[in-house]
This record gives structure tokens, sequence and C-alpha cells, in this order.
């Protein structure tokens, strides 16, 4: 009995030592929400930024409402970066909104606005493979198809470039034989 009593002991004490560990454990994961949750509320008031992908998605959303999109851009791709799938098609879609308003400012023959508006379309059609049912990023997709197609026959302004029909290949101790 006194075997038993020691064990029960012992036992008991590695109950309480791994229910404090948890609670310790727990506590700490409860603070550090909490931190993220004071963060996302008001991230101006931080001068570092925590590293979580809704932390980074609320610094771009702060960042846009600054209007600095470079920032933006960054704090998106940290988000992207991450890989978690909840964040991927809202951050998708807000670096497509971003490019895509700033090709909007600009006037149709300044040539860095078609590399922003197909930028913009990447990532609204990665948005949209993550999420098929996004149809904010569906219809942005739209808006920037309409401002820069991708079919020459809509396009009068659109010059396909030339491919000559005759071109030969020279290779050096490599035969290839034909069927």
């Amino acid at each position: 009995m006194g075997n038993t009593l020691k064990l029960l002991r012992w036992l008991l004490l590695a109950t309480l030592v791994i229910s404090t560990l948890l609670l310790l454990f727990s506590a700490w994961q409860l603070w550090q929400q909490t931190r993220l949750e004071e963060f996302v509320a008001a991230p101006e008031t931080y001068q570092t930024i925590p590293d979580h992908p809704r932390a980074h998605f609320a610094q771009g959303l702060y960042l846009v409402s600054q209007e600095e999109t470079d920032a933006a851009l960054e704090q998106y791709t940290l988000v992207l970066a991450s890989q978690q799938a909840q964040w991927l098609p809202a951050a998708y879609f807000n670096r497509g909104n971003i490019n895509l308003r700033e090709a909007m400012t600009m006037q149709y023959s300044d040539p860095r606005m078609i590399p922003l508006v197909e930028l913009a379309k990447q990532d609204y059609r990665s948005a949209l493979q993550h999420e098929p049912q996004f149809w904010d990023a569906r219809f942005n997709l739209e808006v920037a198809l309409r401002l820069v197609p991708e079919d020459p026959s809509v396009d009068n302004e659109f010059q396909k470039q030339e491919i000559y029909s005759e071109r030969s290949i020279e290779t050096k101790a490599f035969k290839v034989d034909l069927p």
C-alpha cells in the first residue's frame, strides 16, 4: 500500500506540473492573440509589426489609406509568403487593386500602365484560383481586361510581333534522328 501511495503522489505531482505548463502555454497564446488584436485595431500606433499574416494584412490596409502603395505591396507580399490559405485570396485581390488603381491614374500612352494592369490581372487570377467564387476579383479582372484586352481583335492598337518563318538551329556534337 505504501508503494501505491507513492505512485499516486508522483502521478498527482506530474499531473500538476503538466497542468501548470498547459496553463502557462495557454496564457502565452492568449497574450499573443491580444497583442495581435490590439495591433490590428490600431496599426499606426505600433513601430514593430507582429509576425502574423493578419498583422501584415492590417498594416497593408493602413498603408493603402496613407497612400504608401509600395510599402503596402510589400506587406501583402509578406502575407502571401506565409502560405496560409485563408489570407491568400484577399492578399492577391488587394495587390491587384493597388496595381489597377495606379494604372487607372495614368494616361493610356504611358508605357508603365500596361505592366501594372498585367500584374493586376495576374493577381486577380491567382485570387480566383484560390477562391473561384470571389466575385469582386472577377469583376475587377473584367475591368482590367477591358482596360488592356488580351484579344488582338478587340484592340485596334495591338500589334503582333512578326515571327520569321525560317529559322535555323545549329547544334554541335548533338545528333537528332527523326522518325
